[in-house]
C-alpha cells in the first residue's frame, strides 16, 4: 500500500467541491466514494484477492502460458470470480463505459511490478486488439486503455496496428477449454512485422482464462517474427 499512496493521496479544493456535487461510487461495492479515493474505495482495494509477482518463481499466469516457448514473463494484478463483487471491475471497464479503471488499476500495478525488474528488457507495448468494428461499437478498446496505465509508469511506447484482430467469432465467456481453444483460432494478423522484428514486447490484455486467445495472438505473431520475445500483463485472471 505504500507504494501506492499517490492512488488515494488527499484532493484539492476542486475535486473535493466536484465529488460534493456529482458523487462517484465504488466500482466493487457501491458505497459513495470519499474524494481521496478513485474508482474503488480502500477497503475494498485491500481487500482485492491479489497474486503475488516474484520474478525467481512460476505464478499462475505463466503456467497458463508455458507453452509459448517466446515467453518470457507474465503477471496478473487480481483473480477474477464472475460470483465476486470484484467481477464488477471488469463490467464497468469492458461494458459500462468505464475505461478509467484499467488505466488507473495499470498504473497501481505497473509501478509495483516495476520495483521487481518486471519491464526491464521491453521495448513496446502491444495492446491486444479488437476487430475494427468491435471497438467502434464499444467505443474504444479497453487493453488499449490497460496500456496507457502501463505507459504512464513505464514511458514504453504503445504499438497501435502492429497486430490487428482480422475476425470477430463467438464470445469467449461460457465456452469450455477446447471450444475456447478451436473459437481462437486465425483471429490475428501481424500489420506491421518491421516494427516487431527483434524485440520484446510486452501484450497487454484485460483478462485471461484458459489463455487462448493469447495464445493464439502470440503464436501468429511467432510464425511471422520468429525472433520475437513476449512477455505479458492482465489485470485479471480466472479459473484459478
Amino acid at each position: 500500500m505504500d507504494g501506492n499512496k499517490e492512488s488515494f493521496r488527499r484532493p484539492g479544493l476542486v475535486r473535493r467541491l466536484f465529488e460534493f456535487v456529482l458523487p462517484h461510487y465504488c466500482m466493487v461495492c457501491g458505497r459513495r466514494l470519499d474524494p481521496s479515493e478513485q474508482q474503488i474505495c480502500i477497503t475494498c482495494y485491500l481487500g482485492m484477492p491479489r497474486i503475488g509477482y516474484e520474478m525467481d518463481s512460476i505464478n499462475p499466469t505463466e503456467r497458463i502460458l508455458l507453452a509459448e516457448k517466446s515467453l518470457v514473463r507474465a503477471a496478473s494484478m487480481f483473480i477474477y470470480d464472475k460470483e465476486s463483487d470484484y467481477s464488477n471491475i471488469l463490467f464497468h471497464l469492458k461494458y459500462w463505459r468505464h475505461p478509467k479503471v484499467g488505466r488507473w488499476l495499470a498504473g497501481i500495478f505497473a509501478r509495483e511490478l516495476q520495483a521487481k525488474g518486471f519491464f526491464e528488457g521491453i521495448d513496446c507495448i502491444v495492446p491486444l486488439p479488437l476487430t475494427y468494428w468491435k471497438e467502434i461499437r464499444r467505443g474504444y478498446n479497453q487493453c488499449m486503455h490497460i496500456a496507457k496505465g502501463v505507459r504512464k509508469v513505464t514511458g514504453l511506447p504503445i504499438l497501435r496496428n502492429a497486430v490487428i484482430r482480422k475476425v470477430n467469432r463467438t464470445k469467449q465467456a461460457g465456452l469450455g477449454k477446447y471450444q475456447r481453444w478451436h473459437n481462437a483460432q486465425g483471429l490475428f494478423e501481424v500489420a506491421d512485422a518491421g516494427a516487431l522484428r527483434g524485440r520484446h514486447i510486452l501484450i497487454i490484455d484485460d483478462v485471461v482464462t484458459t489463455g487462448s486467445t493469447l495464445c493464439s495472438m502470440i503464436d501468429t505473431i511467432v510464425s511471422v517474427v520468429p525472433d520475437i520475445r513476449v512477455s505479458v500483463i492482465t489485470l485479471a485472471i480466472a479459473g484459478i
